[in-house]
């Protein structure tokens, strides 16, 4: 048993960190054989980390939604004051919100926008492909948004519009 000022690699024997945790845990809470307990709990926790990851990603995208509106209605009430003097107020909600889920796009999906020179100058049609949520054009719209100052409209599906918020 260690004292209070002697640490786990003092003394004839050195023991790892990992070693000397186990042997603290088990002093400290009575238990024996802890680390078989805490190879089953990594075991265990091992096991379900996919079914965790699949539940996480739709959780940040909508926990990002739901900050956007707020944002927006935040920056709404700072600016009303504002808006009658200006020419368009909502120019700096825009880039807020462009970084915001461009940010998003690149660091959990490492999202790209590839070939953005191809777009005319005039008006355009895009057509692509979304999944089950409309994230993919949320990521194109914000990088077009960052790269060209550019703004896309959207002819969409009415289960769109069925999104809270």
């Amino acid at each position: 048993m260690t004292g209070g000022n002697e640490s786990c690699t003092a003394g004839p024997t050195s023991m790892s960190y990992l070693t000397c945790l186990t042997y603290i845990l088990e002093e400290w809470t009575g238990v024996e054989h802890i680390g078989d307990y805490l190879s089953y709990a990594f075991y265990i926790l091992w096991l379900f980390f996919p079914l965790v990851v699949v539940f996480v990603l739709p959780g940040v995208i909508v926990i990002l939604f739901y900050t956007s509106i707020l944002l927006l209605h935040i920056y709404k009430r700072k600016n009303e004051l504002k808006e009658a003097y200006s020419h368009d107020v909502w120019v700096g909600a825009r880039e807020m919100l462009a970084t915001l889920w461009d940010g998003h796009g690149r660091i959990w999906h490492g999202y790209e926008l590839h070939g953005v020179e191809n777009i005319p100058p005039g008006p355009g049609l895009v057509v692509f492909y979304h999944g089950a949520t409309p994230v993919d054009y949320i990521y194109f719209s914000a990088r077009l948004h960052i790269m060209k100052k550019r703004y896309c409209s959207v002819v969409a599906d009415h289960f769109v519009f069925r999104l809270p918020g």
